[in-house]
């Protein structure tokens, strides 16, 4: 039903499904994070090298300035160290600023790549739909987000710049060298803060988005009913094909009655045929046949319309069909109960047993 509550967890199948499409769960304010701390970090641990490179660099450059030399030759001299400086500066930084954008999406996603995900949806071009999501529960929630996220770090910010306000009036009459180191110190101390609540606000974001996406997957009773039915089947489409099973296997199993030896009754609940190929001495007798109440009577009419020897033998009857399957020899303990018939039917018949 439409209407219908969604109280049951996901099933790994919807699971499966969603993945397929796309839908997984993941936090954009945890890739920001894991972004914006990695570069830090990265810039803290090779910044002071990149620097001096820079320095060097630059230094290089202001002592060429008197060198002779033809301007082409100089030229490609700066091109060149330009290139060099930039490979060993910048490009450290791209390539950990690619790493780190891609690194936790993959993580996420569990290196999902869905092609479901990039197929054009032209629903989306629908401007009904669009201001549909403006005002969304889901939007709301994102801006409530956002604005809570705005007026924590600018409070937090706050209170640390107005704390360092008072010690930087201090230092007018002092030295540049501790007024800049002063400025350095309070300048990392806000960016470690920063650091720090991008840490918890991705934490918190990310058990937000967990909570909402098993939300989103959630499924009502009647769905994992047609679930359940489409991975085992429909009961009745099962039990239809059983039935139709038993048919074809009861009509084969019939087709053999006539070329028993004999069927032993008891006298109308249970019926067992038996064949014996005395060509094939160490083989024992063979159930060909077997029933019980409706078909027992049916397998009795068979063997009387095809002259099958029938004969009442209630223990040997009930025996054979508990102990033996149809197409299978009978075990060692019947062995003289059904020689003892079996010469019973030979002898009625003018045949000889051949033992």
């Amino acid at each position: 039903m439409a209407g219908e509550e969604k109280t049951e967890k996901a099933t790994p199948k919807k699971r499966r499904d969603s993945r397929k499409k796309g839908e997984v769960l993941q936090s954009k304010e945890v890739s920001n994070a894991v972004f914006i701390v990695g570069i830090f970090a990265f810039l803290s641990i090779f910044g002071s090298t990149m620097f001096s490179m820079l320095l060097d660099y630059m230094e290089h450059s202001l002592e060429s300035i008197g060198n002779t030399g033809s301007s082409v030759e100089f030229m490609m001299n700066i091109m060149w160290s330009v290139f060099i400086i930039a490979i060993c500066t910048v490009g450290p930084i791209l390539l950990a600023g690619m790493v780190l954008g891609v690194l936790p999406v993959i993580v996420q996603t569990k290196g999902l790549f869905s092609g479901e995900a990039m197929k054009p949806k032209f629903s989306r071009l629908n401007p009904f739909s669009g201001i549909k999501r403006l005002f969304s529960l889901q939007a709301a929630v994102g801006i409530l987000k956002g604005l809570i996220e705005i007026t924590v770090v600018v409070a937090v910010l706050y209170m640390q710049v107005s704390e360092k306000m008072t010690q930087f009036a201090k230092l007018i009459d002092t030295d540049v060298i501790k007024i800049v180191a002063f400025i350095s110190e309070t300048v990392m101390g806000l960016l470690t803060t920063i650091m720090i609540m991008l840490v918890f606000v991705g934490a918190a974001d990310y058990v937000f988005q967990w909570w909402s996406f098993e939300k989103k997957m959630k499924m009502s009773k009647q769905e994992v009913k047609e679930e359940y039915k489409q991975m085992e089947g429909d009961p009745q489409i099962k039990s239809k094909i059983k039935r139709k099973q038993q048919e074809m296997a009861q009509q084969r199993m019939m087709a053999e009655v006539p070329t028993a030896d004999v069927v032993v009754r008891n006298p109308t609940h249970f019926a067992v045929a038996l064949r014996y190929n005395q060509k094939i001495a160490f083989k024992a007798p063979v159930v060909v046949a077997k029933g019980a109440d409706a078909l027992a009577l049916k397998i009795v009419k068979v063997a009387e319309e095809n002259n099958v020897y029938i004969t009442e033998n209630p223990p040997l009857a009930r025996g054979l069909y508990d102990a033996v399957d149809v197409g299978m020899e009978i075990p060692r303990e019947f062995y003289t109960a059904v020689a003892e018939v079996l010469a019973m039917v030979y002898e009625a018949q003018n045949r000889k047993l051949e033992v």
